[in-house]
């Protein structure tokens, strides 16, 4: 006869089994083309207006980095809980792709997999918050600690040098673009030097 609390982690384990197998099956088949994509030649040239919003997702989806990024993720988390120090890592990293695939399933799903994929993730997400509420002590010191996290050790007194944000914040905003300016002149500095000579026309 098993106790409350060994049931409780028993069932907890069947969680991160059941989670590994589904979510290693989808990053795989995700990686190997069985997932996503396989729109029939007829499908590619109907005009768009006409598909459903499941074939247009699913040919969107079948494009990279995308597909390789969710199938890698989700391969990662599901690696992660095997493991009893990473399992939690794993359901963190677990918990915004089953949400979005939860959203993206609502917008575009006909509305049999709509309401199946709905009950389905749904399920899995209460599966998550168990596991949290079953470890909410070390989850409550943690965010503890989070909370206890302030922006400086020495607070700034003197109030004159927030002036500075007026030139940091500016250098911020327009860093990526300087970063993109770099990247075109390496790979494309016939066109940049092109754009160049316009702007001085």
């Amino acid at each position: 006869m098993v106790t409350k609390k060994e049931l409780k982690e028993f069932i907890i384990l069947g969680i991160r089994i059941l989670f590994f197998i589904v979510f290693m099956f989808y990053g795989v088949g995700k990686l190997t083309g069985g997932q996503f994509g396989n729109l029939t030649p007829e499908e590619l040239n109907t005009p768009i207006k006409e598909l459903s919003l499941f074939k247009i997702g699913w040919y969107l989806f079948d494009h990279q980095p995308f597909k390789a990024f969710i199938g890698i993720s989700q391969i990662v988390a599901a690696c992660l809980l095997l493991f009893n120090r990473t399992f939690v890592l794993g359901l963190l990293i677990l918990t915004p792709i089953i949400l979005n695939i939860l959203i993206i399933d609502l917008t575009i799903m006909p509305y049999s997999l709509k309401v199946s994929f709905l009950f389905r993730l749904s399920t899995y997400l209460l599966y998550i918050a168990f596991i949290i509420w079953y470890f909410r002590y070390t989850f409550l010191n943690v965010w503890n600690k989070i909370r206890g996290i302030r922006n400086f050790e020495n607070p700034i007194k003197l109030k004159w040098k927030y002036a500075y944000l007026i030139i940091i914040v500016p250098l911020l905003t327009y860093l990526p673009e300087i970063f993109m300016f770099i990247y075109g002149l390496v790979f494309h500095t016939d066109k940049i030097i092109e754009n160049i000579q316009q702007s001085f026309k």
